[in-house]
């Protein structure tokens, strides 16, 4: 297929993903299934109406209208903060910082961050994303075996550049440990409770986060290497904006505590959903052939064999469509909750105060009024001659106020590690009945994905 080819709708294929395919399952079925992987237990009312509420007093309402969904992201951010439930999961990588904290306590550190994340800034990061690409390619042309675990590849590819990037290499820590511990502290937030789809929110408000023994160490490490930093010269990087940052209002800078609470989550979130994007987007490529080759083709027009450099990144147009397109079939954050404060009314539902309201993202992603055809694998989606989705009819980031800061750096280094690994590597996926996406706090194949990797000739 030749550059600029579009892909006709035969060459489109439904990944393996759970969506309702037949009359839902009894509730109490729907429930226990959601207890392994919360998007299995969603029924079809969640795929296809305006809004759901399981029969259950006092239960969550769904909300997928995007009208909706712009009222409580949006509109009236205000009224719907993230609750108990969310800062008690999150606590154990977040602390304090910016991720769970609430109103003026939020914008400062909100503000304070920002220029450490402008999108005009992060395209010049390539050589960062390159060179972990390379590495990684290098490492696998010498592995005794072709086989690897493409998720846990990913994830240590974007721990090393989040260290990079953020923390200038990260000469304080021992990489090995610290991603050890960070892998088991995610494992121990994502295990799921009967009580989180059970209680109301006011029964999580002061009860003790998830068990995470690895936390005191991760931010003895964080601190420790603060406290260098305080009179070391600077060096560039996230660390060092952070230090320089200022609360608009009070002019007070950030407290050693709060700087590495905010340092741990960007850690932690930097690269655990990034990792999740590329793995799936690997696999999508390695099982599509006529997609693998457009992107194949457009890296060769656009960099031919230089290494991608940060002027190539905005021109890799079609790549960035199928990031775009993964992060429609697979959102790492699958979905958002928030609380309602006040009384009101969403996609003519009464919402009580104190009533949780769950945005299942996944589910919206896969609306036939949004997306037609909306199983299949479908890049041209987003091409640019395209009309854009509904902008909170797709919220991989999130939306409103709370977008995901990093959302202009994650964007920039899929885009440029996809297109730099797709041309040097052949992958073989697994067949396709191995490969089924669970729900814990992101999507992940269940498993691991693992698949055979060769060389390519550089010719």
């Amino acid at each position: 297929m030749a550059l600029g080819d579009r892909a006709t709708d035969s060459d489109r294929f439904a990944p393996p993903a759970p969506w309702p395919r037949g009359p839902d399952a009894w509730l109490p079925t729907l429930a226990l299934r959601a207890m392994h992987s919360q998007i299995e237990g969603w029924p079809r009312a969640v795929f296809e109406e305006d809004a759901w509420q399981p029969p259950i007093p006092g239960a969550p309402l769904f909300v997928m209208a995007p009208d909706a969904v712009r009222a409580v992201l949006h509109d009236d951010a205000e009224n719907f903060p993230q609750g108990a439930l969310f800062r008690r999961m999150m606590r154990p990588a977040w602390g304090e910082g910016m991720l769970i904290a609430q109103g003026q306590d939020w914008r400062a550190q909100r503000q304070a961050a920002s220029p450490a994340f402008r999108p005009a800034e992060m395209a010049k990061l390539a050589p960062f994303f390159v060179r972990a690409a390379e590495s990684t390619t290098q490492r696998w042309a010498t592995a005794a075996q072709p086989t690897v675990d493409i998720e846990q590849e990913m994830r240590r590819l974007t721990f090393d550049i989040i260290l990079e990037t953020m923390l200038s290499g990260a000469a304080d820590f021992d990489r090995a440990a610290m991603s050890a511990r960070i892998g088991r502290l995610f494992a121990q937030i994502s295990e799921i409770r009967l009580s989180y789809f059970l209680a109301p929110d006011r029964f999580h408000d002061g009860r003790p986060s998830p068990r995470t023994p690895d936390r005191l160490q991760l931010l003895q490490d964080v601190g420790a290497m603060i406290a260098r930093r305080r009179g070391a010269p600077p060096q560039g990087d996230l660390v060092d904006l952070l230090m320089k940052a200022r609360d608009p209002q009070t002019d007070a800078a950030l407290s050693d505590s709060l700087l590495a609470d905010n340092l741990l989550g960007f850690i932690i979130a930097g690269h655990e959903t990034t990792a999740l994007t590329l793995t799936w987007a690997l696999y999508l490529l390695a099982a599509h052939a006529p997609t693998l080759q457009r992107v194949r083709d457009e890296v060769s027009a656009v960099a031919g064999d230089d290494a991608i450099a940060p002027e190539h990144v905005a021109q890799l147009v079609y790549t960035r469509q199928v990031i775009s397109e993964v992060m429609r079939l697979y959102p790492a954050g699958f979905m958002l909750t928030r609380v309602a404060q006040n009384a009101t009314t969403l996609a003519g539902r009464p919402v009580a105060a104190g009533q949780r309201v769950n945005i299942p993202v996944y589910a919206i992603h896969r609306r036939a009024d949004a997306f037609p055809d909306p199983h299949s694998f479908a890049p041209d989606r987003f091409a640019p001659d395209r009309p854009a989705p509904d902008r909170f009819a797709y919220i991989p980031f999130g939306a409103g106020p709370r977008i995901c800061l990093g959302a202009a750096f994650a964007s920039a280094e899929m885009v440029t590690v996809l297109a730099a690994l797709i041309r040097r590597v052949e992958f073989t996926p697994p067949p396709v009945e191995a490969v089924w996406p669970i729900a814990k706090l992101s999507i992940v194949p269940r498993g691991g994905l693992p698949m055979q990797v060769r060389a390519l000739s550089k010719s």
